[in-house]
């Protein structure tokens, strides 16, 4: 019984001549790039820039931004009623800056990286 385990040859069939095999299509040509407008690479490389540059000094920037919108909130609750300070449309730009720029870093993110 010693020995018949090692001669146990299990023979795989033999491999079976296929038809050759169709040639392959070539791919139509791609058409060229559409040509971009001049400063296109320009202004998508400058946009890059102030992104990552942003992304650097948000954590530092969210901070400051934050502090200046709560103050301009309290100005205007503390001028409400009076005529001629417009702390509200103060308050309201601050506010909307600093909802961009939280969108600009959170969200956006610049075609290439």
């Amino acid at each position: 019984m010693e020995g018949q385990a090692m001669s146990n040859i299990i023979k795989f069939p033999k491999e079976i001549e296929q038809p050759a095999a169709p040639a392959p299509v070539e791919p139509a040509a791609a058409s060229a790039a559409p040509n971009k407008a001049p400063g296109a690479g320009l202004l998508a490389g400058l946009v890059k820039f102030v992104w990552v540059a942003t992304v650097l000094v948000w954590p530092i920037l969210k901070w400051v931004l934050s502090i200046a919108t709560f103050f301009q909130f309290v100005r205007m609750l503390y001028h409400w009623n009076t005529p001629g300070v417009y702390a509200g449309w103060s308050f309201l730009a601050y506010f909307a800056v600093l909802t961009a720029i939280t969108y600009f870093v959170s969200i956006y993110k610049p075609k290439g990286l």
